[in-house]
């Protein structure tokens, strides 16, 4: 046996419908993370499908979704959209880096990085200003894998949750 059979089939591509299970499956995963994280937001019934009802009708348009096969299993996927910022920032179209999903088994295999890179580029091609991010505190092999691609932090985003409200103050 070479060196090469023993190598996973990795094959990168956009999503076509039939994907769309396995992808809310992977997108209620990563909803459970996000709450191991610092999501605070109610948890609602399937939000998977609620997620992927949100952008599906912008597929091909206004967004894109990258999924990641190894031997013929979906492993991974990325969301990224395009979106206009308001007059005042400059009124310029920006790549925003959705939402992201790789399956801890294959998670050594630059999977991620690729995902990125693909998202990226496709943001690129739609000829945006830059791309941003929003990742959750607490997330730091995906923080640490967007500063390597060369991305910079530039906001802290804060929420008042009523119960942790210092009304005393």
């Amino acid at each position: 046996m070479s060196a090469d059979q023993d190598q996973p089939t990795i094959v990168y591509r956009e999503a076509v419908e039939a994907d769309f299970p396995a992808v809310v499956a992977f997108y209620d995963k990563l909803d459970q993370l996000y709450r191991q994280l610092t999501y605070n937001f109610p948890e609602v019934e399937k939000p998977g499908e609620l997620w992927l009802d949100m952008f599906k009708r912008t597929l091909g348009r206004f967004s894109v979704l990258f999924v990641c096969e190894v031997d013929g299993v979906i492993v991974g996927f990325i969301v990224a959209r395009v979106k206009r910022v308001p007059e005042y920032l400059g009124g310029v179209m920006v790549g925003e880096l959705k939402d992201m999903w790789v399956e801890p088994e294959v998670r050594r295999l630059r999977i991620g990085e690729k995902l990125l890179r693909l998202a990226i580029e496709w943001c690129r091609s739609q000829n945006v200003h830059s791309c941003e991010a929003q990742i959750l505190m607490g997330n730091e092999p995906i923080i640490k894998l967007i500063e390597y691609l060369g991305m910079k932090k530039e906001i802290t985003q804060f929420r008042l949750s009523w119960e942790d409200y210092n009304e005393q103050a």
